[in-house]
C-alpha cells in the first residue's frame, strides 16, 4: 500500500504550489492510532475472551467476565475502524496527484495486492477539511464511478492526526466492492477530539451479531479518557432480529481495575447487574445481580465487597440503542 502512487512530474509540479495546504489537510486527518476506544489494561500473556464468548461466573476471585467484556468491545470497534483509517494513513503516505489551493486529490491508485483503485479527495470547508475516501474495481473501465466508503470533517490540532471532528465508514458500501469483507452496516462517528482527553460519540447501525448468525445489532457508544489515565466506556446494544436490549457502563481507573454496571432484557427476562474487578490479573471483587441462579454471566449468587470497588457506587447507562 505505500507504494500506492508513481508520482509523476507533471502531479509534483502541480502540487509544489500547495504544499502548505497539502501537508495541512493530511495532517488533520484522523489515524486508526489517535481515533479509538481505550480499555483496561491487561496483561500481554492473558488472552481475552470474544464479548459474544464470555461464559465463565463472575464470582470473587475468579477472572472477571465484564473486564474481557469492556477490552471485547474496545477491540470490535477499534478493529473495524482501523481498517478503514489504515487505507487513508496508506494513501497519504503518498504525494498528492494533484492540488489546488484548496482541495487536493490523491489517487487513483492500488497497491501491488489491492482488489481496488482508492482515491481520497480533502477540501477546505469553514474551520477544517471535509474529506472522502472512495473505492473502485481495479478491473473497472476508467470511466466507471467510484463507490464512497469514508466521509467526515477534521479540524486540525495542534500534533499531526490529532484534532476534532466526525467520520462515517459505510461497510455495506465497501461490500460492494472486490475483496473479503466481514463488517456489515454503517458507522457513524458522530463526534471525536484526541485534543487532551480523547473522547468519542459513535452511532453504529446494522452490525453483524457474531454469536448468532443472521442477526444484526444497532449499538451506541460514548467513550471518553480521564486525564489521570481511565476511562469510561457507555454503550447499548439493540438486537434488531430478537429485539433484545441491554447497555453496559464501565469505568476504570489508570491501574486497570474497573467497574461494570449492566442492565436490559432478553428473551422476555430483564436483568440488572454491577461487577467490579481488581487490577492486574483483574479477578473480580464484588458482584450483585437481580438473578441470583447461576446463569454466566448475568446470574449469580452476590460475591465480594462492594467497599473493594474503584467506584463504590452505580452508575448504569441511560442509552438505549435503536
Amino acid at each position: 500500500m505505500r507504494n500506492l502512487f508513481t508520482l509523476s512530474l507533471a502531479a509534483a509540479v502541480a502540487c509544489g504550489g500547495s504544499q502548505t495546504f497539502k501537508d495541512k489537510s493530511r495532517d488533520a486527518l484522523p489515524s486508526k492510532d489517535s481515533v479509538a476506544i481505550g480499555a483496561p489494561q491487561s496483561p500481554t500473556s492473558q488472552s481475552v475472551a470474544p464479548p459474544d464468548q464470555i461464559t465463565q461466573d463472575s464470582t470473587a476471585g475468579q477472572h472477571s467476565p465484564f473486564f474481557d467484556l469492556t477490552v471485547g468491545v474496545s477491540a470490535t470497534f477499534n478493529g473495524g475502524v482501523a481498517v478503514m483509517l489504515g487505507i487513508v494513513e496508506a494513501v497519504t503516505d503518498n504525494e498528492p496527484t494533484s492540488c489546488t489551493a484548496t482541495s487536493c486529490t490523491w489517487g487513483p491508485g492500488h497497491g501491488p495486492f489491492d482488489y481496488n483503485d482508492y482515491k481520497l479527495v480533502v477540501t477546505q470547508a469553514g474551520d477544517g477539511f471535509d474529506w472522502n475516501l472512495s473505492g473502485r474495481d481495479i478491473h473497472a473501465a476508467a470511466t466507471a464511478d467510484f463507490t464512497v466508503i469514508l466521509t467526515g470533517h477534521a479540524v486540525p490540532g495542534p500534533q499531526r492526526h490529532h484534532g476534532s471532528g466526525n467520520f462515517s465508514v459505510d461497510f455495506d458500501a465497501a461490500a460492494t466492492l472486490p475483496g473479503p469483507h466481514d463488517a456489515t452496516g454503517k458507522l457513524d462517528v458522530t463526534s471525536y477530539s484526541n485534543v487532551g482527553p480523547a473522547h468519542l460519540d459513535v452511532t453504529y447501525l446494522g452490525a453483524k451479531d457474531g454469536q448468532h448468525a443472521g442477526q444484526f445489532n444497532n449499538v451506541l457508544y460514548t467513550y471518553k479518557n480521564d486525564d489521570q489515565g481511565g476511562g469510561d466506556l457507555d454503550f447499548a446494544v439493540h438486537n434488531t432480529t430478537s429485539n433484545d436490549n441491554f447497555s453496559v457502563h464501565s469505568r476504570w481507573k489508570n491501574s486497570g481495575t474497573g467497574r461494570a454496571d449492566v442492565q436490559g432484557t432478553g428473551g422476555g427476562v430483564s436483568v440488572k447487574l454491577s461487577e467490579c474487578w481488581g487490577a492486574a490479573p483483574f479477578s473480580v471483587v464484588y458482584f450483585s445481580s437481580s438473578i441470583t441462579l447461576n446463569i454466566p454471566p448475568f446470574g449469580g449468587p452476590a460475591s465480594g465487597d462492594q467497599a473493594q470497588c474503584a467506584y463504590t457506587t452505580d452508575a448504569f447507562s441511560t442509552k438505549t440503542a435503536p
